[in-house]
């Protein structure tokens, strides 16, 4: 047994051994290699290979969620359209290719042989996970495509296991094969994506993230093979690494922005669908109450003109316009016979009209929408003073949008023609509803109310005809 030292040079980022047999017929070999000072072989072997390391273990956890993400959510996969389980599978052989750049693992697991075997397994198959993403985001299948990947890749496995196996080459020595199908899988992405983009099937969002991030992985793969051909990075991967986690960024901001706009169209679906509803469920009220067709629309129309005026925003007038289209709901629980009596009712009969309050809050206490619904049917005929119903609350304990609906109610009451009577004088009615300003009606509303007549927004009904 011989013993050589040595001595390698601070800062030498290898060293290259040239053995030659003493004897000609007698193969070279080393059987092993003892280290001086082992400490300080591993903590320069941390040093130099933390980064990859990292960027490695990095790619491996995002495409572990997107597996993840994919196995558990087939609803968002489904919606989006984009395989999150084999974008994730692709992460996690590109972050375990990667480890092929650091000598962390190989020192971790004791053993280098089957890490760097595995790594090369992983190049070989990675292309079919990576072109069935691709595929996924054009919205086509791309079946007979896939399918001849997949074989391709097998065949590529398979035969580098051979040919290793039977000694004729070496994995390192077939990485280019690899290399070779990996690119061609790439551009092949580009050609469906195009394609994609022609006949409109990718949505313009998805195209700008895929096109970045595509662009990323390609120009990190050549750099990589670059290296790998004329600088002997011996199969490092770091650029293709930084082009996947470009990538996976890219996708990430994709998915954000789509969840939130389609959050914002199911929120404005919402709202169109609820405004319908209450529309179409006004004019069954309306129609029940034939003395009063249109009522519950023209009493909307000014509840959020009022609140317009009054300074609340959209959204808020929106809600209050819904619930005025919503306010007489109770009626349709009122007899035809009480309802719609030509002549004056009895003060049982008035009894009977007045419960509609609680019967409205008692069909739209459970509508979880729009929870303030029942509060305009419940509370709109309450009045400032505390002399309304039906609870007899007063000033600031009835809730607003119920103190505009009473103004807009009143309005409305006084200028429209019913079957047994005209609508009042414009100005008669505008005088009325200054007099009870701080009686029945809340002043504040009253005052926006009077604005919007100053203004000319609300006017009389010949005064819009000419």
């Amino acid at each position: 047994m011989q013993y050589h030292t040595v001595p390698i040079p601070e800062g030498s980022a290898f060293v290259r051994l040239d053995l030659e047999p003493v004897f000609s017929d007698t193969p070279v070999g080393i059987r092993d290699i003892t280290i001086g000072d082992a400490g300080q072989f591993l903590t320069s072997v941390f040093k130099r290979n933390l980064y990859s390391f990292q960027q490695g273990v990095i790619t491996v956890v995002i495409g572990i969620l997107f597996v993840i993400a994919g196995v558990t959510g087939q609803i968002v996969m489904k919606f989006t359209g984009i395989d999150f389980i084999s974008f994730g599978i692709t992460c996690i052989m590109v972050g375990y290719i990667g480890f092929n750049d650091t000598l962390l693992l190989q020192i971790l697991t004791g053993r280098p042989d089957i890490i760097r075997v595995s790594e090369y397994m992983c190049l070989a198959l990675i292309s079919f996970p990576m072109l069935s993403f691709f595929s996924s985001i054009t919205g086509e299948p791309h079946s007979k495509l896939l399918s001849g990947m997949l074989a391709l890749c097998l065949v590529n496995f398979l035969s580098q296991v051979v040919l290793t196996l039977s000694g004729l080459s070496d994995y390192y020595y077939l990485v280019y094969v690899s290399q070779i199908i990996i690119f061609a899988c790439l551009l092949i992405a580009v050609v469906i994506i195009v394609k994609a983009i022609r006949l409109g099937r990718i949505k313009p969002a998805l195209l700008r993230s895929v096109t970045w991030g595509l662009g990323g992985c390609i120009l990190g793969a050549v750099i990589d093979m670059l290296r790998f051909y004329f600088l002997q990075s011996y199969g490092s991967l770091t650029f293709t690494r930084i082009g996947v986690l470009l990538f996976t960024a890219f996708m990430g901001i994709y998915l954000y922005r789509d969840h939130i706009d389609s959050l914002k169209k199911k929120e404005q679906e919402s709202a169109v669908f609820a405004s319908e509803i209450s529309e179409a469920f006004a004019k069954v009220i309306d129609m029940k109450d034939r003395y009063t067709n249109g009522h519950s629309e023209r009493v909307a129309k000014y509840t959020a003109m009022i609140a317009k005026e009054m300074g609340y925003d959209t959204e808020t007038v929106e809600k209050y316009y819904r619930i005025g289209l919503l306010h007489d709901v109770g009626k349709v629980g009122i007899p035809n016979a009480v309802l719609n009596k030509p002549g004056k009712l009895t003060e049982e009969e008035y009894d009977e009209i007045k419960t509609h309050t609680l019967k409205g809050n008692e069909i739209l206490k459970d509508i979880s929408i729009v929870p303030e619904l029942a509060v305009g049917a419940l509370s709109h005929h309450e009045r400032h003073d505390g002399k309304g119903y039906p609870y007899g609350l007063s000033g600031d304990d009835i809730p607003q949008v119920a103190r505009i609906i009473a103004v807009a109610d009143a309005f409305d009451a006084m200028y429209s023609d019913r079957q047994y009577r005209k609508r009042m004088d414009f100005e008669k009615v505008i005088s009325i509803i200054r007099e009870v300003s701080g009686s029945q009606l809340n002043p504040e509303v009253v005052d926006a109310f009077l604005r919007l007549v100053d203004k000319g927004v609300i006017k009389a009904i010949e005064a819009k005809e000419t």
